[in-house]
């Protein structure tokens, strides 16, 4: 990861920012948030065009470092912003089977699933187990093509984040 990204992530870790550790051994985690664990790094970004540069493929996790919400260009307003010196970004994110996929939090934030301009209904909405380090999970009903993730109204610096397939 080049150093311009790195660096909100190192910072976000060194202020004491929730960070998903791997859970224990006897953790039963949800169907689907197996690869919880093996998070890599990644840089949420401020504008839609630049999702490619942040993309999150289904099954994996990341910590993404956030930005300062005042640096975010949403593509459509936050549901819940959250307050001004919150923190947020945006992620890309690819399906390509229709179903059910669910959008793991390593803390506590505002999401959205965009595609077309329109943020989308949520069908579900959970907490991980406690020993998991999973803040919150909502799951949404897709349709192959391409998604927008947004991140609005964290207090931390970077979260966990993780898209995957449920069994309905």
């Amino acid at each position: 990861m080049p150093a311009p990204m790195l660096f909100p992530v190192l910072f976000a870790l060194a202020q004491g920012a929730p960070v998903a550790a791997a859970p224990p051994a006897s953790c039963a985690m949800p169907a689907g948030m197996e690869g919880w664990s093996k998070m890599t790094q990644i840089a949420g970004v401020p504008r839609v065009r630049d999702t490619g540069k942040a993309l999150l493929p289904i099954g994996s996790s990341a910590l993404v470092a956030l930005l300062p919400t005042s640096q975010v260009s949403y593509a459509v307003p936050p549901a819940k912003a959250g307050a001004p010196a919150s923190n947020g970004g945006l992620l890309g994110f690819f399906v390509a089977r229709p179903g059910r996929y669910r959008v793991a939090l390593g803390n506590a934030a505002w999401v959205d699933v965009v595609r077309d301009g329109k943020s989308l209904t949520s069908v579900a909405h959970n907490h991980g187990p406690a020993c998991s380090g999973i803040r919150k999970m909502v799951d949404f009903d897709l349709s192959p093509g391409r998604y927008l993730l947004q991140i609005a109204g964290s207090d931390a610096l970077a979260s966990g984040v993780m898209v995957s397939a449920v069994e309905k």
